[in-house]
């Protein structure tokens, strides 16, 4: 049997039996347990409706969305390798639209095409971002080197007063490590580096970011997000939460000694009184500011790189909090805006935002 009829045979209501899978496979991952993704695919997009190869695997259409899958197949035709990735909700702009609205919590959508707004929910209301804040670091940076006080070539040793905790790479690389700004926004901008970000705004200066987003004066590094966010600071959260921009720099003085916290230190509980607050529309012109730096180009996010001529993306995420943003510019030179921001006061389901996300995504795509 080929991929293509194997997959149409796993997703029959019988499924395959147990000869149908490598003995590496079930060792893994049972079949009973593979019943139920299926079983569970099925209830959450309804019936299967086809099968198409796309690319290096197949795409999935259920009744209410597409399912990127790719299958490997041993000589004997037994499946050794099988993944099934993030839906594609269906449905037009306006319906995806409504899903995300309809998400508990509180959200914000923009949807900007050839400057037109298509969808604007709340988008000019402040949400919590997580990492997509940091493209306000970029733009001060930017800026720091279209003035001549920075160069992207510039090198700078690893200080290890920057570590800070992951997402990132650099809180483990030797201190000394010559790096260049460059190398510090790709960092930054394509695997959320937080070391990289509190790199850059030193080296950029605290007040070049401010000047860039005055409501987060002063703009929080990293490593003061984290130190803030532990059990034994829940009352300087307090007075941050309730302080001028004043209070809040003595609050940053205070702490500004202290060792960066052990990952186990850090609440798992939601705290938004201490994050970067950002509406929708500032993260589209932050996007539009960026759109020709490297650094914004080489992670797509959701979107499919293939079918656009460029695209920008930069999103972010902690306990409670979901954003994703990105501009895309199709093969006619149009651009477009998408900016979906999600915060609750319990942990999120990031698919119930990606899905649709995605979706909007590709409708516009398909409006060339």
């Amino acid at each position: 049997m080929t991929p293509q009829t194997t997959l149409e045979s796993l997703l029959t209501p019988e499924g395959l039996p147990a000869d149908r899978f490598s003995p590496s496979f079930l060792a893994q991952l049972p079949v009973t347990q593979v019943q139920g993704v299926v079983a569970g695919l099925v209830a959450k997009h309804g019936p299967l409706q086809r099968i198409d190869p796309t690319g290096d695997g197949f795409t999935l259409r259920f009744g209410k969305a597409n399912v990127p899958t790719s299958i490997t197949l041993d000589k004997e035709g037994r499946i050794i390798g099988l993944w099934f990735g993030a839906a594609e909700t269906l449905g037009s702009i306006a319906d995806l639209a409504g899903e995300i609205q309809a998400l508990p919590g509180r959200t914000a959508l923009l949807v900007v095409s050839g400057g037109k707004d298509i969808i604007a929910h709340a988008a000019d209301q402040p949400l919590a971002i997580g990492s997509a804040a940091k493209l306000a670091v970029l733009v001060a940076v930017q800026n720091a080197v279209e003035q001549g006080r920075l160069r992207w070539d510039q090198v700078v040793p690893l200080d290890p007063a920057w570590k800070s905790l992951p997402s990132g790479q650099l809180q483990d690389w030797p201190d000394g490590t010559p790096l260049t700004l460059a190398t510090l926004a790709n960092l930054m901008i394509s695997v959320s580096d937080n070391t990289a970000t509190d790199a850059l705004i030193r080296i950029a200066g605290r007040e070049a970011v401010d000047e860039v987003s005055p409501a987060n004066a002063p703009f929080l590094t990293t490593r003061e997000l984290f130190t803030m966010k532990t059990t034994a600071k829940a009352p300087m959260r307090a007075e941050w939460a309730a302080g001028d921009t004043g209070t809040r720099r003595a609050l940053l003085e205070r702490i500004a000694s202290e060792p960066l916290p052990p990952a186990a230190a850090i609440l798992s509980d939601v705290t938004h009184e201490v994050e970067w607050f950002f509406t929708a529309r500032e993260l589209c012109r932050l996007l539009d500011q960026t759109a020709a730096l490297p650094s914004v180009a080489i992670n797509p996010g959701l979107a499919d790189a293939k079918a656009w001529k460029s695209f920008a993306y930069k999103g972010g995420s902690e306990i409670g909090v979901l954003n994703l943003s990105t501009r895309v510019v199709d093969k006619a030179g149009l651009v477009h805006c998408v900016v979906a921001s999600w915060n609750d006061d319990a942990p999120l389901d990031d698919e119930k935002l990606f899905a649709p996300y995605r979706g909007i995504l590709n409708r516009l795509a398909e409006r060339e």
